[in-house]
């Protein structure tokens, strides 16, 4: 503990200078029963800040977890503060999520706090989380891989949701506890050697103190010094973000050139793809790669990123969808598939309108046409002859003249009449029924993407 300081002296300071909450603010607290969080009730009671008790039962530990509960409501009749409170089937919310219980947990608490906080005019939330806690976090993250901000371990503050006891270590708590008498509930569950964070605070921590008596205190200093870190960092980051990156049709890309123009690309790619939960092993493969062939892909759990010519495309894991077929009778249609709608319309021939079509619309002469037409993606072997030209084309050589995008291809649908290819949609039309003198009905394609 800081000398000559309590820890209610250095948790009034911590408000103050990392202007976390005043007295003209609201603070729900979230209390567990736990002693970090029953401690942060007292003080904040001493603070004479406005604050409410919230708790959650999470309902995993059965009579226990109705013992916490009952401890926090008569704190608050103790303490004459509103007391809020939610029961929470987290088992079945696990399941029908395809979360781990740890996961749900925190899903559900923090959704629900900040409910309950916005509904009852509450302008904060405020956590009982640690030093030691941070400690632990920066520690998995190690393990896992991080980026600079993940070295500044937990942060005191995300938007309404603040953490006020962060500069204070676990041992300074429960001596604060010890003296002044604060009643609290133990957790069985954090005694556990299943859990990773419970591994880290039983085997590697003390192991950690016995080499630096003085670790936590020398953990708080390198937060700050990571925090300040990050923010310069951040801030560089998002210059260069409106330098490199482009909102596309299914995601961003990231424009390659731009990217090497930087003195340390790598870093910057890696701090691009980490919201987009890119390890750091995989952003590094992604930037080895770049000199490579385009086409190779790379994946985390939510999204891919498609290494292309010039262009680095990251678009999100969509539902697989069935592939289909669409038949086009020889009257006005209007489909959407995907990001895509396509109007198919007959009108009779006007010279004027024969030539006026852009990539986006293709004319025919309805009378050379097999109807039904069938609207689908393409396939391997695809070909055309387009218009203007004598011989075949092959679809995916026209693509990749065109300079379309690996994962564009797949999603490119042709027209067909009979067996063959009348248009390649928003690339290119055939020769295949095109407009001529003896014209009396146009068939006019158009796609629209949203």
């Amino acid at each position: 503990m800081t000398e000559n300081k309590s820890l209610f002296d250095q948790f009034i300071d911590n408000l103050a200078k990392k202007k976390l909450a005043g007295s003209n603010r609201k603070v729900l607290l979230a209390v567990s029963g736990g002693l970090d969080s029953m401690v942060m009730v007292y003080l904040f009671n001493k603070s004479g800040i406005s604050f409410a008790l919230a708790h959650c039962n999470f309902c995993l530990r059965g009579k226990d977890s109705d013992l916490d509960m009952a401890l926090v409501e008569q704190t608050s009749v103790k303490l004459g503060v509103f007391f809020f409170c939610k029961k929470f089937d987290t088992k079945k919310y696990s399941r029908e999520n395809k979360l781990s219980v740890q996961e749900a947990a925190r899903d559900l608490r923090y959704s629900w706090l900040l409910e309950t906080a916005r509904k009852n005019g509450y302008d904060l939330v405020a956590t009982a989380h640690h030093l030691d806690d941070s400690i632990e976090t920066l520690l998995i993250n190690i393990l896992r891989g991080t980026g600079i901000k993940g070295l500044g371990g937990i942060p005191e503050k995300t938007a309404n949701i603040i953490r006020p006891l962060l500069f204070a270590s676990r041992e300074e708590i429960e001596e604060y506890a010890r003296i002044h008498k604060i009643e609290f509930r133990l957790d069985k569950s954090n005694l556990e050697s299943i859990y990773l964070r419970n591994r880290l605070r039983k085997k590697v921590i003390p192991v950690l103190k016995e080499f630096n008596p003085g670790f936590c205190h020398t953990m708080r200093d390198f937060f700050e010094l990571m925090t300040a870190t990050s923010a310069i960092l951040e801030r560089d980051v998002n210059t260069q973000r409106d330098l490199c990156i482009k909102k596309e049709k299914n995601g961003i890309s990231v424009s390659i050139t731009a990217l090497l123009k930087y003195p340390y690309p790598g870093l910057l790619l890696f701090e691009f793809l980490k919201d987009y939960h890119f390890s750091p092993s995989v952003c590094r493969q992604l930037f080895e790669s770049l000199p490579g062939q385009p086409g190779k892909i790379f994946h985390s759990k939510t999204h891919q990123a498609i290494k292309d010519r010039d262009k680095i495309f990251i678009i999100p894991y969509l539902p697989e969808e069935d592939y289909k077929e669409y038949n086009i009778e020889m009257a006005d249609y209007e489909i959407r598939c995907g990001n895509s709608l396509f109007r198919f319309e007959i009108k009779p021939f006007s010279f004027n309108e024969a030539f006026a079509s852009d990539e986006s619309t293709a004319r025919f002469d309805a009378g050379q046409l097999i109807f039904p037409l069938t609207l689908r993606k393409t396939k391997p072997g695809d070909w055309l002859i387009p218009l203007g030209m004598k011989g075949k084309k092959k679809v995916s050589d026209l693509l990749s003249e065109k300079k379309i995008p690996v994962h564009v291809k797949k999603e490119t649908w042709v027209l067909t009449s009979g067996n063959q290819i009348v248009w390649v949609a928003g690339i290119r039309t055939s020769e295949t029924a095109k407009i001529g003198q003896g014209t009396k009905l146009c068939f006019v394609a158009t796609m629209v993407v949203a």
